[in-house]
């Protein structure tokens, strides 16, 4: 997956270097109590020219905030499940992820987590300090433009065991 936004000399890109679908199978009461984790899930690396940016994630559903179903097994249990039982941590060598080295709840992409800048027009922050938005490459700076994404997924068990699904975006955008 390739996202660019061009503006005059101005650009901002980055590829998915990683298979972007996962499947989460719960085929244990320890998994439903303590989770899944699924590390280095993704690796985003950006590539941004001339430009500030920033980069924010959410999930993108039927009914906002809440897995699709796809299947469910059964009757009992609950079979609208949260997209904040899904958690992530984004990080790079650099420390730059605004969100730090822990995981967080993925919210609805109505109401995304910024990685990397704000909706206001940020200030420039080299890549030496935490929300670096400034122009830059995972070529040239790896430690700064590449970011790895884990993610974790702890149901407990008041859901109905079945097939359920969502979409999980990354955006990157031109910081205006």
């Amino acid at each position: 997956m390739l996202l660019q936004l061009a503006s005059f000399a101005q650009s901002v890109s980055f590829a998915l270097k990683t298979s972007p679908n996962i499947n989460l199978v719960f085929d244990s009461i320890d998994k439903y109590r303590n989770g899944i984790v699924i590390p280095s899930f993704v690796t985003l690396k950006v590539e941004t020219v001339g430009t500030e940016w920033d980069l924010y994630m959410g999930t993108t559903t039927n009914a906002n905030g809440f897995f699709d179903v796809n299947t469910t097994y059964g009757t009992s249990g609950n079979s609208s499940v949260p997209v904040s039982i899904l958690q992530a941590r984004v990080y790079n060598a650099s420390g730059t992820s605004q969100t730090g080295t822990s995981f967080f709840n993925l919210t609805d992409i109505a109401t995304p987590v910024y990685l990397i800048g704000s909706t206001a027009n940020d200030v420039a922050v080299n890549c030496s300090s935490s929300g670096t938005n400034v122009a830059g490459s995972y070529t040239t700076q790896p430690q700064c433009y590449s970011f790895k994404v884990d993610l974790k997924a702890t149901p407990g068990l008041t859901y109905r065991a079945g097939s359920y699904s969502l979409r999980v975006d990354f955006v990157l955008i031109q910081d205006l």
